[in-house]
């Protein structure tokens, strides 16, 4: 494993783009902002030689460490160029490289570009902004490190190489002052490709694998408390603290269709992969009253072939949502909690369905699937943290309620929809509901018969499914369709179109 304090000093440049900017930049304040940030994030950064002509300032051997090690981020040379606008244009050399060297770890990270430059300036509420652009940028990496092994003994070096890319880049890192220190970092690229190959001889395989990404583009916004340091977060009660304060962090993405492939050389299974996926956009927020992760996608292909098939898989989708949101320090107060997922369309190649159901007995409709719950909650994820830590006793979250908006499975001729609503009596320390739902099954028995007729299940377990199903609900007006209204009352009491079962 890389030794955290050297693979921090990849994304060296985030931790250094930070400061208050002035009036006027100039390279020598620009140059020692660098070395003031490392110092406090305990990075040193140093030049082999500095050469101030005039408004540039040439730095050549340019080495950002860990305080006390050898190797790390370097940079061939870089030049910081005042502009008449009051803003510092630099411009880094050709060679810039990671060493990745850690305990039983070797490898490196070199970053090629065409055009990369950076423009350091004063933004609103004294930020120093960074605007930055390249044509190309590339990273390339190369590692080793100890292979899996089962039972202790050496089993080599496994390995670890490929190259990530971005076409026509550009983006913007800001650092702005205040009460809560605020960063922002955005990036947009025409293209994002990687090409990613693994080895392990322990386990015997390799896996390469590729991509390609058209219009990406990545926001992130974070709040820092100025009474503290991110560093300084050391337990869950500093964590607790610094929400308190301030602490945020937001992010959202759009992309535009992506290809790819995987491939892996295995004993057991190896395979052939090509993944087509249509646009998409997610977005996420983590403060101290949520956390909320929102995605939705225009659909898939993936087609896979292996000589452990006897044919090729095939399968596609529509559209496919997701979302989470949930309290994070709710202990005294209800908050919003919500799960949404959703998969339409969901279909397998003739292929596929005739390696289990030749004779065509089950329906080929589309699959959908179909969960969108929501409700209030008291819960304190950070006091449950602590808890766990120092042994204390946690308040127990308590659901208040719970609506179920929709819940629908769709699959080979048969549908199972659902909705229902309850609140939560928690003055026995135990959450007990109150509240109904109903339930509806269309094509259940036909959906059986098929199973039955592919050999996938038994007539002995086709019968206690359907008894179970007669018990529990009721002919609907439509053939083939079942319904049924399931009541939780006071004391605990369940019914089942009113029959009491519990």
């Amino acid at each position: 494993m890389f030794r955290m304090t050297t693979f921090f000093t990849a994304p060296a440049f985030v931790v250094l783009m930070a400061g208050t900017a002035h009036a006027a930049l100039t390279a020598d304040q620009v140059w020692q902002s660098w070395k003031d940030a490392g110092a406090t994030a305990g990075l040193t950064v140093s030049a082999a030689t500095e050469n101030k002509d005039g408004g540039s300032l040439t730095l050549n051997g340019v080495l950002i460490v860990p305080t006390g090690a050898a190797s790390g981020l370097t940079i061939s040379d870089m030049v910081l160029t005042e502009e008449a606008d009051g803003s510092v244009t630099i411009t880094p050399g050709a060679d810039i490289a990671v060493d990745l060297a850690g305990e039983g770890t070797a490898g490196s990270v070199k970053l090629t570009h065409e055009g990369l430059m950076l423009k350091a300036s004063e933004g609103d509420g004294g930020a120093l902004v960074y605007d930055y652009g390249a044509k190309t940028l590339n990273l390339a990496f190369d590692s080793s490190y100890p292979a899996t092994s089962f039972d202790g003994s050496d089993a080599g070096k496994a390995t670890s190489n490929g190259t990530v890319g971005f076409t026509d880049l550009t983006g913007v890192y800001s650092d702005t002052p205040g009460t809560n220190r605020t960063f922002g970092f955005d990036i947009a690229a025409s293209k994002l490709s990687y090409n990613v190959v693994t080895a392990d001889p322990g386990m015997k395989t390799k896996t390469t694998s590729t991509s390609e990404t058209a219009d990406v583009a990545i926001a992130l916004d974070a709040a820092m408390p100025a009474t503290m340091s991110l560093f300084a977060i050391a337990a869950p009660g500093d964590f607790g603290t610094a929400l308190q304060e301030g602490l945020s962090l937001s992010m959202s993405t759009k992309q535009g269709t992506s290809i790819g492939t995987a491939s892996m050389e295995d004993e057991v299974f190896p395979y052939n992969m090509a993944i087509n996926a249509g646009p998409g956009e997610a977005t996420g927020v983590f403060n101290k009253d949520a956390f909320d992760i929102q995605s939705k996608g225009e659909g898939l292909s993936l087609e896979m072939t292996s000589t452990a098939l006897p044919l090729p898989v095939k399968i596609t989708s529509g559209p496919v949502v997701f979302g989470m949101t949930s309290p994070v320090m709710a202990k005294d107060a209800a908050a919003p909690y919500a799960f949404i997922m959703k998969l339409s369309q969901f279909t397998v190649n003739e292929e596929a369905w005739a390696m289990v159901d030749p004779g065509g007995a089950l329906k080929r409709d589309p699959a959908d699937l179909a969960i969108d719950v929501s409700g209030m909650a008291k819960i304190d994820f950070i006091d449950l943290m602590a808890a766990e830590e120092t042994g204390a006793t946690p308040a127990m979250p308590a659901p208040e309620t719970l609506d179920i908006k929709e819940m629908t499975l769709k699959i080979a001729g048969a549908a199972f929809m659902g909705t229902g609503a309850f609140t939560f009596d928690n003055s026995m320390g135990v959450p007990m509901p109150l509240g109904e739902a109903n339930v509806s099954l269309t094509g259940g028995n036909a959906l059986i018969d098929g199973l039955i007729a592919t050999g996938m299940v038994t007539e002995e377990d086709a019968m206690g499914a359907r008894m179970m199903m007669g018990a529990f609900m009721s002919p609907g007006a439509e053939p083939d369709s079942l319904t049924s209204k399931i009541e939780a009352k006071a004391g605990g009491e369940i019914y089942v179109n009113g029959q009491r079962v519990q």
